[in-house]
């Protein structure tokens, strides 16, 4: 095994050559910047959560992260709510076949004649019934 300080495993990462057989030297482990931490981190070496430092003004500005405003709207949410928003940001939508059958000749004719249209005048439909069935469903579960 060979000893190294965290400056010279943090460089060795660097130039793409492997931690394999390195341990690191326990007075240099003692406090570890955070960007050095992930850097071992890649090169297999996890330093304990309690050996690492950071410093706030050397944290770079992240829009996307720093202008993030989480509110009550989210904050307030049971995990099977939030588990639900995700779900609903990561779906794509699928094409579902339904058959429809009538014994009347002039809805049949109708159907055919606007089977394309009839997804999107159905769809809404059937999401405002799955909303109403599960608000059902809850509502029976909590009073019983």
């Amino acid at each position: 095994m060979k000893t190294l300080t965290i400056k010279e495993a943090v460089e060795r990462v660097n130039n793409g050559a492997s931690l394999e057989g390195v341990v690191l030297d326990k007075s240099s482990m003692l406090q570890v910047n955070v960007r050095d931490a992930m850097i071992l981190s890649r090169g297999g070496i996890v330093i304990p959560e309690e050996n690492i430092y950071y410093d706030d003004t050397e944290i770079e500005y992240d829009e996307e992260i720093d202008e993030l405003v989480i509110g009550k709207e989210i904050t307030g949410l049971s995990w099977e709510e939030k588990s639900e928003r995700f779900e609903a940001h990561q779906r794509t939508e699928k094409k579902v076949s339904i058959d429809i059958l009538t014994d009347e000749s002039e809805i049949e004719h109708w159907i055919v004649k606007n089977k394309s249209r009839l997804g999107d005048i159905l769809k809404p439909i059937i999401v405002e019934l799955f909303k109403a069935e599960k608000i059902i469903k809850n509502n029976s579960s909590h009073n019983g």
